[in-house]
């Protein structure tokens, strides 16, 4: 097991560190806890002894062997007690709203998602959120006593450490203090982040990745293009919480189309999900008798919903697929400039398009062509986010109401 060089010995900072390191390892005993940690086992146990008697960790009585066993009275392995407080998950994008209450490990108890409210009016907006989010307490018999918080995740920068999103595309035209307003609303305390940087925090949180490779670069591909860096296991925000924005690289000057950022020629809009999605309407217009206009005739008028049964047909439709390979070109060019620029130790790639394994082989293929020299294990496909969509919010609560800095 990799050791923790412990800069900081105050019993602060050692009870975070042990929290984070059950939370990516799982199950651990005492000394395992203190080797990593390069601290006493006595300060260890005095940590998990408060934490056993607050409920947040248990000792489990099953018999594990340790890594390396030692002499002496083998101590119970303990866990975190993903149960013992649970989280209202928020994920908010321009045309839905996911809302789960979940426990400590992003298992879902309740969820559902809703259209936006349809009003300006930010009061009314995330009052019609809150009440939803109350009623799925109420109906999964969750008092509000075992909530940590809400976790938050919105499209755009986010102000973290005062819960505002800076810039919600194609949702405000302005900055929204979404935590001011959801804590008028909820008897617990919020946590906001942008979504990306959730879902990254999510996998440095959830798995022991950060250890051996602590500088990240997550691709998110989807209905939008987003990124977000992880430098030495944090995540890095830039002037004016600014993190990194590959989708809003421009790439072309003129004859661009229009960004939901509000500039021109940036590359989300060329390569998204919904460029996929214009580029099969006006080619099966433009040839009814042609491949794409009978899978339509078989998978329905393309749409968000539905592009990933196109997408899977793609290797097989030389006009879908020659388009694809453009889009992850693209997309490759851009992400391998962000590559000379932070050289990280792993690109974890997440979003709808990325969930197929041809796309993300597509992509791979496309990135190594352009720089062959690349280190052969960079590419991971992210694995929290599969089948988890709130492990993102979830997380951030825990990172920002259970782990302080």
């Amino acid at each position: 097991m990799k050791k923790l060089v412990n800069t900081n010995n105050s019993k602060f900072s050692n009870r975070s560190l042990t929290l984070q390191l059950l939370f990516s390892r799982g199950v651990l005993s005492r000394t395992e806890i203190a080797d990593y940690l390069n601290i006493t086992t006595a300060a260890v146990t005095s940590i998990v002894n408060d934490f056993l008697e607050e409920g947040l960790l248990v000792q489990r009585e099953d018999s594990m062997q340790e890594s390396q066993p030692r002499a002496g009275r083998r101590r119970a392995p303990i866990s975190i007690n993903y149960d013992w407080k649970y989280i209202v998950a928020i994920d908010i994008h321009s045309y839905y709203i996911n809302i789960a209450v979940t426990n400590l490990q992003g298992q879902v108890l309740a969820e559902t998602t809703n259209l936006p409210p349809v009003t300006s009016n930010f009061d009314t907006f995330f009052s019609s959120i809150a009440k939803d989010c109350i009623r799925m307490l109420w109906e999964s018999s969750v008092p509000t006593n075992k909530v940590l918080g809400a976790g938050v995740t919105i499209i755009g920068p986010v102000n973290q450490e005062d819960g505002i999103a800076l810039h919600p595309f194609r949702l405000f035209e302005c900055e929204v203090p979404v935590k001011q307003y959801f804590e008028k609303e909820f008897p617990f305390p919020v946590a906001v982040e942008s979504n990306v940087c959730a879902y990254l925090l999510g996998e440095m949180l959830y798995t022991d990745i950060a250890s051996s490779s602590p500088n990240i670069l997550m691709l998110k591909w989807g209905p939008g293009v987003g990124s977000a860096m992880a430098i030495r296991g944090q995540i890095y925000k830039g002037h004016g919480y600014q993190s990194t924005e590959i989708g809003h690289n421009q790439i072309a000057e003129k004859n661009g189309k229009k960004c939901n950022c509000g500039r021109t020629g940036c590359l989300e809009p060329s390569i998204s999900s919904d460029a996929i999605v214009e580029f099969i309407l006006q080619k099966a217009q433009e040839t009814p008798g042609g491949q794409l206009a009978q899978l339509m005739s078989v998978i329905g008028r393309p749409d968000r919903k539905n592009l990933s049964g196109y997408l899977e047909s793609a290797p097989d439709c030389p006009v879908l697929w020659h388009f694809l390979t453009e889009c992850a070109h693209s997309l490759a060019a851009v992400t391998n400039n962000a590559i000379h620029i932070l050289a990280p130790d792993k690109l974890i790639l997440i979003g709808s398009l990325f969930e197929l394994d041809s796309i993300v082989e597509l992509f791979t293929e496309q990135l190594y062509t352009i720089n062959p020299q690349l280190p052969p294990d960079l590419v991971l496909k992210n694995q929290m986010c599969i089948g988890q969509k709130y492990i993102g919010a979830t997380a951030i609560a825990i990172e920002q109401l259970l782990l302080p800095q």
